[in-house]
Parts: C-alpha cells; sequence; structure tokens
C-alpha cells in the first residue's frame, strides 16, 4: 500500500468514526441539546472520533474505495448513530412522558412552554424533571457511560456492518416500557391529584351551594407542588433506575444487531 493510499485509507476510517459519533450526539441527551452550539458538538464528535480512531483502525476493518460504495457506507455509520442515539434518548422520552402527565393533573397542560433543552413545546414538569435530571446525569459523570457505550458498539456493530437491524419487536417492546416507565415515574404525583379530584367531586355532591371550582385549581396546584417537593429526594434513584434500564436497552440493541 503507498503512501496516498495509506492516506485515503486513513481518512476514510476517521470520517466513517465521525459519521457514527455525529449521529449519536445529534440525538443523545446532555449531548444534542439545542443550547449546544453546532460547533460545540461538531467539535465534541471530531474530538471522540480522534480518541476512539486508534483502537478501530487497529482491527483495520475493510473500507471500499469506490465512490458510491463508500457513500452507502456512510449512510450506514450515520444510520447506526443516530439507532443508538434514539434508544439513548428514550431516557428524555420518559421524563417528558411523565412531565406531560403531571402537567395534565396539575392544570398546566395550556401553559407548555418552551423546552429550553430541544427547543421545542413540551410540559413544564418535563422541563423540570429534564433539567434536575441532566444536572444530576452531569453532576455524577454518567455521560461518560453513554461514550463508554458507544465506543462498545464497535466491538458489536463494526465499521460497514453486514445487515440493519430486523428486530422490530424490539422497538415495539421498547415504546411499551418508554410508557410504561412514564407513567410509573409520574404515578405518585398523577395518583394523589387524581385522589384529591375524586374527593372534590364528592364534596360538590355534597355540597352543591359550595363553588368548588373557584378553588379547586389553586389547592390541586399547591397540592401537586406539595408532592413534588416530597418526591425529591427519591428523584436521584429513579434516575439511577432509569439510566441503568436505557443503558440495558443499548446493550440489548447490539447484542440484537450482532446477530
Amino acid at each position: 500500500m503507498g503512501l496516498t493510499d495509506l492516506l485515503q485509507w486513513n481518512l476514510s476510517l476517521f470520517l466513517l468514526i465521525l459519521f457514527r459519533w455525529g449521529g449519536m450526539i445529534m440525538l443523545a441527551p446532555v449531548f444534542g441539546a439545542r443550547g449546544v452550539p453546532v460547533m460545540v458538538r461538531l467539535g465534541l464528535a471530531a474530538s471522540l472520533s480522534v480518541i476512539v480512531y486508534p483502537i478501530i483502525a487497529a482491527a483495520k476493518p475493510s473500507i471500499p474505495i469506490e465512490l458510491l460504495p463508500y457513500v452507502a457506507v456512510v449512510l450506514k455509520e450515520v444510520f447506526v448513530g443516530l439507532v443508538i442515539g434514539f434508544v439513548i434518548y428514550t431516557m428524555t422520552a420518559i421524563l417528558q412522558g411523565a412531565g406531560q402527565l403531571i402537567d395534565f393533573q396539575m392544570g398546566f397542560t395550556m401553559g407548555a412552554a418552551i423546552d429550553p433543552v430541544y427547543g421545542v413545546q413540551s410540559p413544564m414538569m418535563g422541563n423540570f424533571q429534564m433539567i434536575l435530571a441532566t444536572m444530576l446525569l452531569l453532576a455524577t459523570n454518567s455521560h461518560h457511560y453513554l461514550i463508554a457505550a458507544m465506543v462498545k458498539s464497535y466491538a458489536y456493530i463494526p465499521i460497514n456492518p453486514s445487515s440493519l437491524p430486523s428486530n422490530y419487536l424490539y422497538y415495539v417492546h421498547l415504546v411499551t416500557n418508554v410508557f410504561s416507565l412514564a407513567i410509573q415515574l409520574a404515578m405518585p404525583v398523577f395518583g394523589a391529584l387524581l385522589v384529591s379530584d375524586i374527593g372534590v367531586g364528592l364534596l360538590s355532591r355534597t355540597v352543591p351551594q359550595l363553588n368548588i371550582f373557584s378553588i379547586v385549581f389553586p389547592v390541586k396546584i399547591i397540592f401537586g407542588f406539595t408532592i413534588l417537593f416530597l418526591a425529591i429526594p427519591f428523584f436521584g434513584e429513579s434516575i439511577t433506575h432509569l439510566f441503568n434500564t436505557n443503558m440495558s436497552w443499548v446493550l440489548e440493541l447490539y447484542q440484537g444487531w450482532k446477530q
């Protein structure tokens, strides 16, 4: 192999690594936040690609020389990164879903704010939980595990994978688990407010003369915030369980893709 061919092979390999990391960083929590500038995300992907490059190059993966086959491999690598980023993103979806349920019970549905993390309309309680979870992940260096999980992907899904994932039942179970965990995370507040709604309904039937609707909404908001405040000491444990579950989903994705 001549010097020109060697340089071309190394540059082609680096670009393939960069595209996989770029796809993951676009969707993954913390890294893919809208508040993170594009150049910072690109620089992070490039820096991580430089660090991982010697490990991948040692395996000497097969890289096509022709343009069209190489473009096909690039698309594969972007797809791999996006799929991994999507599975990691489900942690955010769980928090947003739980926030939506809490907002519905507290009467905040009409006051959906702009999400400072992803720049779209989202529930206020979901924003609160997502920001709190992000601070916990950064404070405990859990984002290092996201990077480690991405590095581990090369052990299961090499450069230019021979096939795309075909186990669609995995994604069905993934979406089912996202809804299930979102309901479980919101249930302490959601359930308490539901019981209070039942009590208000019984009270309005018992005392029809009482204008219950003039006081029920402020009381529900205060009651909801009180339950949230009491649940904060347990929030870290919930995020730990959620993060561990998310990492197990990523491992299942790798094992299913390898097969």
